[in-house]
């Protein structure tokens, strides 16, 4: 009897290690064809892409079906067209502006906590905090990026799809969850609580760059909501502290990455060194229990500056590396800041 159960033991171990492996693949494969794809078709704004396939694979274990992939990619659509709209009518009553942002955030973060598709609620929350500043920096301009924003979308997912694809979970882990560390969805009391706390940090940041908009507000709003989206309040005050770590991480990660792409020069060079970095930080997130959100934190840093790197956003070309790192990690301390003052309403019950 004892030797059956070993046997039993080992073979669920010999399981999970094997799904733990090709979700790793899944993610670094995933995160370097998105990248390869930008880089090879010359968008204007790379990192979008890979960080939404990112998002997706990091959290899902399973494929989304056709009909779910096309409900997303409509959602995408209505959403992205309906955030636009929106700035464009109340681009001049910007106190009016940064409530119906604030509005939007919240049910995002609601539809989040709740359990609604990743994709679909993390490209509203990117469409609410880039197009109202890029419709400052460049009212010519919010329309391209809106379709940016689609496209991004529609690439991460046909990614996610070939990810799975080329590396599917075995049978009988295809109903386990995704990664441990990560928050599971919330009833509906503590969601609202919850996407209201989530909204009241990130609402100071949002108004200050609509009202005072720059190219630096994309990538400070962006960590926020990333960071946001990840932390989870049963991990305590240490773990939130160690996604500013996260944050560093990433970033030195992408700077010595951009580094080596320039001395390669190579559109293979820098697919070979991109997947590189994103096995590592893909092997950490799969392998690092309740740790795995600060390596995500990382990995989605990493994403948002390398992308940054190789396409910089208007006006920013000139913009030093440090510079972003730098304004990466005061947008962590900021949130990180935010949720300590908040801890106590979102812990209760």
């Amino acid at each position: 009897m004892s030797s059956e159960t070993a046997t039993t033991t080992t073979g669920r171990s010999d399981r999970a290690v094997e799904a733990a492996r090709r979700s790793a693949l899944r993610l670094a494969f995933g995160v370097t064809a998105c990248f390869g794809v930008v880089e090879a078709f010359d968008w204007d704004v790379t990192f979008l892409a890979p960080l939404l396939a990112a998002n997706m694979l990091v959290k899902l274990p399973r494929p989304p079906s056709l009909a779910q992939g096309a409900a997303v990619i409509a959602l995408m659509a209505l959403s992205t067209g309906a955030v636009l709209m929106l700035t464009a009518a109340l681009i001049g009553k910007p106190a009016v502006l940064i409530l119906a942002l604030a509005l939007v955030m919240y049910l995002s973060f609601y539809a989040h906590r709740r359990g609604a598709p990743e994709l679909a609620t993390l490209l509203v929350q990117l469409s609410a905090v880039t197009l109202p500043v890029v419709s400052v920096l460049s009212p010519d301009g919010a329309d391209a990026f809106a379709t940016t924003l689609v496209m991004a979308g529609i690439v991460a997912l046909l990614t996610v799809w070939f990810a799975h694809a080329a590396f599917p979970a075995p049978e009988a882990a295809t109903g386990e969850t995704p990664v441990a560390g990560f928050a599971v969805t919330a009833d509906a009391a503590m969601a609202a609580r919850q996407a209201l706390l989530d909204t009241l940090v990130l609402l100071p940041a949002l108004a200050w760059f609509v009202l005072d908009a720059s190219t630096v507000a994309v990538v400070v709003l962006i960590v926020i909501v990333t960071l946001l989206r990840q932390h989870d309040s049963q991990q305590g005050q240490r773990a939130a502290l160690g996604l500013i770590l996260g944050n560093l991480i990433g970033g030195v990660m992408a700077a010595a990455v951009y580094e080596l792409v320039l001395l390669g020069g190579t559109f293979l060079f820098f697919v070979m060194v991109c997947l590189a970095a994103s096995l590592i930080f893909a092997g950490r997130i799969v392998t690092a229990g309740d740790r795995a959100p600060i390596y995500a934190i990382a990995f989605a840093t990493f994403i948002l500056l390398l992308g940054l790197s190789l396409a910089p956003l208007p006006a920013s070309g000139g913009e030093l590396f440090l510079n972003r790192l730098l304004n990466v990690v005061l947008a962590s301390a900021y949130a990180i800041g935010g949720l300590s003052l908040v801890e106590r309403w979102r812990s209760s019950s």
